[in-house]
């Protein structure tokens, strides 16, 4: 059978491991297999955090004053002007859209699409298209696991299936059932049987053959970087605000072996001519076996191979992070690292779930960075219940940290609403009172609310403090391997 897999996750640094990953097991199966990728026809993609310009302090202050303006026609003004420069509009995505009829034209009996939900517009438009050659069309990504969003897709005209869940254990059976089966399929949702319940997470990785990357626009890319992931999930799973714990591929948590995460970098790096590779697990050292394990053997399975990688930094039980683990992950090839800072307030710390203190946090980026790895941290602002002096105080972890981290991405607070955050809220709003005016906003998977805590007293003096921080650690040039990461993660 003849297959088509649009990918508009479109990554502009590596391929997309979850395309890879669908493509290697419909090959295996004997179906032929084409892969549609928008980054190859010159569709530009949603930029990452990268070094700013001279004047970046002031952009990022425009564009916090302009999110949180009380003004409700500034913010108007503000979302109307992102989404006319959004990659995600079908009007930038017309080279995909023609790379599809060409598909179509030379003839496909099944188009998969996998998507982020800011391209339901893009969908809506081949799934038309495809509609017209009576080629049936099924979507999955991370949010479908929503029922209101899933039911918001399957509405769009000529969609024949929506997937939430982990695919790995059903595709074929799916293949099997939309190619005229009609048969119910786990986490499958079809306009003859709408109710969606999401495919339960999958378990028997080192059974899977490994994703197939050879459709990719390699030229195009930077770097040769190959995408990996050893486990699903996150070992800590309980961060009150995160949403990838509560999607498709991250609930509970699951390992590979680390004999087939071996394996599969010496088979990658033969195939595709390079070593370096960047590991997409939302915690890297949730299983210490296969953590220790890349450590122990990475440079003897790929001679010179470097590395980039997410860790969790908590304060109960072993993490792998000590000072002299760190050193030798350096010398097993990895060279920039990055955790969540989130907040250097204590309050907010426990807040949020996270299992950590300032002081854990402030020993591993010394630990770190003393060990030659390149630190990036994430912050998030707005969490309810921060206050002014707690933003000052991130705000002074930064700058007394600034020798020992290379990058810093900072977030206003987002609320997803199957996160634990976001059912509170739901649950006993008189609890939050700084949020207000909930909306749940079935084009981004989030709930649009209004926050208060941004227009507390001495709030906006504090982030203008944090921000120049952020800015003076930005503005710093990276050096060496981890350069080869940059705008990566």
């Amino acid at each position: 059978m003849r297959i088509a897999i649009v990918d508009l996750n479109n990554f502009s640094r590596y391929p997309t491991l979850s395309v890879g990953q669908i493509a290697a097991i419909l090959r295996q199966a004997g179906h032929e297999v084409t892969v549609i990728s928008p980054f190859a026809v010159g569709v530009g993609s949603y930029r990452r955090v990268t070094r700013p310009h001279a004047l970046g302090y002031y952009e990022s202050v425009l564009r916090h004053a302009t999110a949180v303006s009380g003004v409700q026609a500034v913010r108007a003004l503000r979302r109307k002007l992102a989404a006319a420069r959004s990659p995600a509009r079908a009007r930038a995505q017309a080279a995909t859209l023609a790379e599809v009829q060409g598909v179509l034209d030379r003839g496909t009996d099944l188009l998969l699409i996998s998507a982020y939900s800011m391209y339901r517009e893009v969908c809506g438009a081949i799934a038309a298209e495809a509609a017209r050659r009576g080629v049936p069309v099924v979507v999955g990504g991370p949010m479908f696991g929503m029922p209101e969003i899933a039911a918001h897709w399957l509405d769009l005209p000529g969609m024949s299936g929506v997937f939430a869940g982990e695919a790995e254990g059903h595709l074929l059976d799916l293949v099997d059932s939309v190619m005229g089966g009609g048969h119910a399929v786990p986490g499958l949702a079809t306009p003859d049987r709408p109710d969606l319940v999401p495919a339960a997470p999958f378990a028997d990785f080192d059974a899977l053959p490994f994703p197939d990357y050879a459709d990719f626009p390699w030229d195009r890319y930077p770097n040769r970087i190959v995408p990996m992931m050893t486990g699903r999930g996150c070992g800590w799973g309980v961060c009150t605000f995160c949403s990838d714990v509560r999607t498709s591929a991250g609930r509970t948590f699951r390992s590979r072996s680390f004999a087939h995460v071996r394996d599969e970098m010496a088979w990658q790096s033969r195939r595709h001519r390079t070593g370096i590779f960047t590991f997409l697990d939302l915690k890297l050292n949730s299983d210490l076996a296969v953590w220790h394990g890349l450590i122990d053997e990475a440079q003897s399975v790929v001679p010179g191979c470097e590395w980039t990688a997410s860790v969790h930094v908590q304060t109960n039980g072993e993490t792998g992070l000590g000072s002299e683990a760190l050193k030798a992950a350096r010398r097993a090839g990895l060279s920039r690292i990055t955790t969540g800072l989130e907040s250097a307030a204590q309050g907010v710390l426990n807040a949020m779930g996270r299992g950590t203190t300032a002081e854990a946090l402030s020993r591993f980026v010394r630990h770190a960075s003393e060990a030659g790895i390149s630190v990036r941290m994430t912050s998030i602002l707005g969490y309810p219940g921060e206050t002014a002096e707690d933003v000052r105080l991130t705000a002074r972890f930064l700058a007394d940290h600034r020798p020992y981290i290379d990058r810093v991405v900072v977030n206003r607070l987002a609320i997803v609403g199957d996160t634990p955050l976001g059912q509170a809220i739901r649950r006993s709003p008189e609890r939050y009172p700084q949020i207000g005016a909930l909306a749940p906003n079935l084009e981004t998977g989030l709930i649009d609310h209004e926050n208060a805590t941004f227009r507390s007293p001495g709030h906006l003096p504090a982030v203008l403090q944090m921000l120049h921080e952020v800015y003076r650690i930005n503005r710093k040039p990276l050096k060496g391997a981890s350069l080869t990461f940059e705008g990566v993660m």
